[in-house]
């Protein structure tokens, strides 16, 4: 974990309200799945970096994807190419899909964002993607999913790939037999998190999850960020910066 200048060689619209911005990437540095970078804005007067998740990391370099919910992504969202940020990487503990053969990489709206960079390093495990969305603007990342592993999009309207919700889709998937993952990882709102605990498709599936959680240091120190986790010494607060952003699903208070 270092502080680094990374220049902006790519910052464009990618869907309705949603940017990607490319980073050069420091040398030597090479992010696991799901970790993220702590991004510092130039305007003073917003104090707390921005975490987002390393959405992809290659030589040409870092991506982030993010959704303009406020002022300080609306202020990203108009950082030209050539200007620099600085920004802290990688952070958090990331996750593998070594040790498995047939891993789900599931994806709700821009939870979606966690997954290039997991299939990318898969290693010799053989990843399936499914991505929901909300409706076809919001759809992003479809097309450099499907250059790493089968990808299944769905909309809930229907108005681009399958119709419905995606762990209905992948839930009637794993029932009929087309797919038989080992392990599930997951990012997305907390909804998809509840509905993957209460089908039975699921049930003797492992499943890890990457919470989302406002930030406020990045490094674990101001306990803003923390959620119930139960360990074998009863529940504990964790911090999702630090001791996450990846946690076993079953073991998350939600």
């Amino acid at each position: 974990m270092n502080d680094y200048k990374l220049k902006i060689l790519r910052n464009e619209k990618a869907g309705d309200g949603i940017y990607e911005m490319l980073l050069s990437r420091p040398v030597g540095v090479q992010p696991k799945g799901a970790q993220f970078i702590h991004i510092k804005l130039k305007n003073g007067a917003r104090v707390l970096r921005r975490p987002f998740c390393i959405c992809d990391c290659t030589d040409e370099g870092i991506l982030i994807c993010y959704a303009v919910v406020g002022e300080g992504t609306k202020e990203l969202s108009q950082y030209s190419v050539g200007e620099e940020v600085e920004a802290v990487l990688p952070l958090g503990n990331g996750w593998s899909a070594e040790g498995y053969k047939r891993p789900v990489l599931l994806g709700g709206g821009m939870g979606s964002a966690v997954l290039p960079l997991v299939a990318r390093l898969a290693g010799g495990a053989k990843p399936t993607a499914y991505l929901g969305y909300a409706n076809k603007g919001r759809v992003v990342l479809d097309k450099l999913m499907e250059s790493l592993c089968p990808t299944i999009v769905a909309t809930d309207d229907g108005s681009f790939g399958r119709k419905g919700y995606i762990t209905d889709i992948l839930a009637e998937d794993i029932t009929a037999g087309k797919i038989k993952p080992d392990v599930i990882f997951c990012c997305g709102p907390e909804i998809i998190y509840k509905l993957l605990l209460k089908n039975p498709a699921f049930a003797d599936i492992p499943v890890f999850v990457s919470l989302e959680k406002r930030m406020g240091c990045g490094v674990g120190a101001c306990l803003v960020c923390t959620c119930g986790i139960k360990t074998k010494d009863g529940v504990k607060n964790l911090r999702v910066c630090a001791d996450g952003p990846v946690f076993d699903l079953r073991e998350v208070i939600l």
